[in-house]
């Protein structure tokens, strides 16, 4: 086992403990947990960013794949929410998001991905490769964050008891959570656009157009137009709860298919 191995473990163990603190405490007050948590999660980034740069570019080549980006998006999806921490008090959000993190830093144990020669990974293609990563993150974000909202708005039409509600009760009110929701997915969705626009100019620099009719790009095409919808209603029609969720998880399941759908499929029978 080496270095890079065991600091991806640890990482994992971090991210899963402090999830599980986070969780744990929204069944009380949880006012402390944040304070407390920032230094394993800090630790955690330390390690996988340690290990994701060491296991990722080697002397004359970069290895990426399904498991190396899926570790990425969550590496920036912590940062994001750490930052957060600071500015809303999203504990539970935070605290599942720590916990996917955990399974999507051992990712790329399970998923080597492949080599690809360092002439090839240009510049421009960083830049694409970097801003399509942030975009996911943000967006996975905005998936929970969904999930949140769909659950709080039917805790709210059908109360109930147990420890599920308690970790709902103790979310911010639905107006709060929508208000942060809609943030977020317009961040997403300008990464999205920058990732489509630099995704082009590297596209010229490789092959000489500016666009590929792949899966790739007509499928990212098509989840930008689903989130320009949504946030075009939203202005235009005031569009909240139920027909706002729709029109992003179709959006957002046809982002993930884009990229991860496709590359897990590659990954499974390379």
């Amino acid at each position: 086992m080496t270095i890079l191995t065991i600091c991806t473990i640890i990482a994992a163990i971090l991210y899963l403990g402090s999830g599980m603190a986070i969780i744990g405490s929204m069944k009380g007050e949880g006012s402390g947990a944040s304070s407390l948590i920032r230094w394993p999660v800090l630790a955690g980034l330390v390690m996988q960013g340690y290990a994701l740069h060491g296991e990722m570019f080697g002397e004359g080549a970069v290895n990426f794949g399904f498991g190396f980006a899926m570790s990425e998006m969550f590496f920036f999806a912590v940062i994001i929410l750490l930052i957060e921490t600071w500015i809303h008090r999203l504990h539970g959000q935070f605290g599942i998001v720590l916990i996917a993190a955990a399974v999507g830093t051992l990712s790329p144990l399970l998923f080597t991905g492949q080599v690809i020669p360092s002439v090839e990974w240009t510049t421009i293609f960083r830049w694409h490769l970097l801003l399509a990563i942030a975009a996911y993150a943000f967006l996975m974000i905005a998936f929970v964050h969904a999930v949140l909202m769909a659950l709080i708005n039917r805790r709210l039409k059908s109360p109930a008891v147990g420890e599920t509600s308690k970790f709902l009760d103790s979310m911010p009110a639905l107006v709060v959570m929508e208000r942060i929701f809609f943030r977020i997915v317009v961040v997403g969705f300008l990464f999205i656009t920058l990732t489509l626009i630099v995704g082009a100019l590297a596209t010229q620099e490789a092959k000489g157009v500016y666009f590929l009719f792949d899966h790739k790009t007509i499928l990212t095409w098509l989840a930008w137009m689903f989130f320009g919808i949504l946030l075009a209603g939203r202005r235009v029609a005031g569009w909240r709860a139920r027909t706002a969720l729709n029109w992003f998880w179709a959006g957002f399941v046809v982002f993930v298919v884009a990229y991860f759908g496709y590359s897990f499929i590659q990954e499974l029978v390379r």
